[in-house]
């Protein structure tokens, strides 16, 4: 199920993205991905019930007021969105994991979700994240993006 579950996160970030934050992600190979300029985020949160695992979704934090102000029809220059973004970025994680465990498990199933999460990454985080073999790259916005699942082993799939 894993590279099920990998092919349907990015379909569910890329709509995600289009429909939320009205921005569009182009899946980008990996080494091709130019490194974030300034510090970069990781956006985390888990899953449990018929299928329990962790998504992650890395991006630059310059991106983040750009989301908030895409998601709140504000200017990305405008206050609100500098101090909104990293909710943005949580926001746009926690719908992504909605539509991804719909899409995978279907409607009848009901999930319990951890609270989104984020922590700065260094370059050395970032090139860890991009080593990461389920990670798909992305550009959104000239900017590099990464996303991934991971599985709980043993769990009820789909």
């Amino acid at each position: 199920m894993s590279a099920e579950a990998q092919t349907t996160l990015r379909e569910a970030l890329s709509d995600v993205l289009e429909r939320m934050a009205f921005m569009f992600a182009e899946e980008t190979p990996k080494e091709e991905l130019a490194p974030p300029e300034g510090p970069a985020l990781c956006a985390q949160m888990s899953f449990k019930g018929h299928g329990s695992g962790t998504i992650r979704l890395w991006v630059p934090q310059s991106l983040c007021p750009e989301m908030a102000a895409n998601v709140l029809g504000l200017e990305p220059d405008d206050e609100l969105c500098r101090e909104r973004g990293i909710d943005a970025l949580k926001e746009l994680l926690n719908v992504t994991c909605g539509k991804l465990l719909t899409d995978l498990y279907g409607e009848r199933y009901v999930f319990d979700l951890t609270p989104p999460e984020t922590t700065v990454l260094d370059e050395d985080g970032w090139r860890q994240a991009l080593a990461d073999e389920t990670s798909t790259a992305f550009t959104v916005e000239d900017r590099p993006v990464l996303v991934s699942i991971r599985l709980t082993p043993g769990e009820a799939s789909a």
